[in-house]
């Protein structure tokens, strides 16, 4: 809903679009785009609008974010990756939610070329991480790379639940693993389940947790790590997010 309802987290892409040096590409990972054994990547030079919710109403499927892809930078990706990983190019998936919701706040000209690239939700989270330390050659080449999930995500627990406020469980699983982000302490961030039922109450499935592990995996020496949107829109629902660089 925030792509029709403004609030402080959409407020603070607007700002960010604005402080950032403009890209020359941009590569996505949403949590909305799970494979198995292998991913893809958008590689189309118009990709589509892909309007993965429903129920919504009927002004969420007339946003049309019109940003080419890049399918020579999508090829690089691909090849890089392999063959830890094997990446086949895609026509069909386009941009989901968890792209263009972020990037109409961000860069709501469209004019950056976006690709976006599935995660492979057999893998392990170690495996996630390893990807991200892979991608890293895209920061030379001007290359912005989103990682788009949240750190706490149960829609079980929806509006009206706890009276609103984030349970406890949630609150502990947040600043537990923005406490290891801001040690530096990966392994950690990557063992997350050893947390228990806190972790799993936080994730019921881990695919909304799995982007961030990305982004941790593109630091590199002496990279600071900025937090903002250090808030829940859900009870259960974290909207923390990190810079980095």
């Amino acid at each position: 809903m925030g792509a029709i309802e403004p609030s402080p987290w959409t407020e603070s892409w607007v700002e960010l679009g604005k402080k950032l040096p403009r890209p020359k590409a941009i590569l996505t990972i949403s949590a909305h785009w799970l494979t198995r054994g292998g991913a893809l990547v958008t590689a189309s030079e118009a990709p589509r609008m892909n309007y993965d919710m429903y129920g919504f109403p009927r002004e969420l499927y007339e946003i049309v974010y019109p940003a080419p892809g890049d399918v020579e930078l999508a090829k690089e990706v691909a090849a890089r990756l392999s063959p830890h990983l094997q990446v086949f190019p895609d026509t069909k998936w386009g941009f989901d939610h968890g792209t263009w919701v972020v990037l109409k706040y961000m860069f709501p000209q469209a004019e950056v070329p976006v690709i976006q690239l599935s995660i492979d939700y057999s893998r392990p989270p170690s495996f996630h991480y390893e990807i991200g330390k892979r991608l890293q050659f895209l920061r030379s080449q001007g290359v912005l790379v989103i990682g788009s999930g949240n750190l706490v995500h149960n829609l079980g627990m929806r509006p009206g639940t706890n009276n609103d406020k984030p349970f406890d469980w949630a609150v502990r699983f947040d600043e537990t693993i923005d406490a290891y982000i801001e040690s530096g302490n990966h392994a950690a961030v990557m063992d997350f389940q050893q947390l228990g039922s806190v972790a799993s109450q936080a994730h019921p499935t881990y695919d909304h947790f799995l982007p961030v592990l990305y982004c941790l995996g593109l630091l590199m020496d002496g990279d600071a790590v900025h937090t903002f949107n250090a808030d829940f829109q859900w009870p259960a629902v974290s909207m923390r997010s990190y810079l980095i660089g």
